[in-house]
């Protein structure tokens, strides 16, 4: 089983609308594991989803989120997404990035 992560950053969190990213997400039928922490006074906050099918899953995350027409407004400036891959030199690959600068793989 593989997850992909989507996380807030810490600066975006006190805006962050939750619940409407909840929505977003269920509207593929898919529910997260929440994961909110805080390190060195910053509070992260991270929604996985775990599956067998990563290819499909970043599919359908991306048209929900990162391609839907209002909200990849809101969520692409203020996020990261990545999805675990132990055969990647870093243990991970990013999917997308706030910073357009920054290199993102592919599945």
């Amino acid at each position: 089983m593989q997850s992909i992560s989507i996380q807030i950053q810490p600066e975006f969190l006190a805006e962050f609308d939750r619940a409407a990213f909840l929505t977003q997400v269920r509207s593929v039928g898919r529910s997260p594991e929440i994961d909110e922490f805080t390190e060195k006074g910053k509070t992260y906050l991270s929604f996985n989803f775990f599956t067998e099918f990563p290819k499909k899953l970043w599919q359908d995350l991306q048209q929900a989120l990162y391609q839907h027409a209002e909200y990849s407004k809101i969520i692409s400036p203020i996020s990261t997404a990545v999805c675990e891959d132990e055969s990647h030199p870093e243990g991970y690959l990013i999917l997308h990035h706030f910073d357009k600068t920054e290199k993102v793989d592919q599945l």
